[in-house]
């Protein structure tokens, strides 16, 4: 949670509150890596999850495991790490992706692929 004074008084705020600005031109996955926390991506239909998955490849992207993102079906919600790889997420990173903001004290980026790809300014997610 960011905090903010507000007439001597202080009022939290979740951090998915902050835009994030990344020009349409350098809309790139390696961008987002860059961004200062944990990087979610929500792809909610195949033609984003499809979209995701090549454009993760054309940028060299690879599962932790050195496997090809061509090579196993994607979710609906994968993570960015900086070392270009990609990972699915699970369980208990399902329910942050829903419910919390940071994970270990790192802001969650939470980011529609949809809207990013498209060039919208606010690509946040918000369920």
């Amino acid at each position: 949670m960011s905090s903010v004074k507000d007439e001597g008084k202080e009022i939290t705020r979740p951090m998915q509150a902050q835009r994030y600005q990344i020009p349409v031109e350098d809309r790139t996955l390696t961008a987002l890596t860059k961004l200062n926390g944990r990087v979610y991506v929500y792809c909610g239909d195949r033609k984003t999850q499809q979209q995701f998955i090549e454009d993760a490849e054309n940028e060299y992207f690879h599962y932790g495991d050195g496997v090809s993102l061509l090579e196993r079906k994607p979710g609906s919600i994968m993570a960015l790490n900086q070392n270009r790889t990609v990972n699915f997420v699970g369980y208990l990173g399902t329910i942050a992706f829903c419910h919390a903001d940071h994970l270990n004290a790192v802001p969650l980026i939470k980011v529609d692929y949809r809207k990013y790809a498209a060039g919208y300014q606010d690509f946040i997610y918000k369920p």
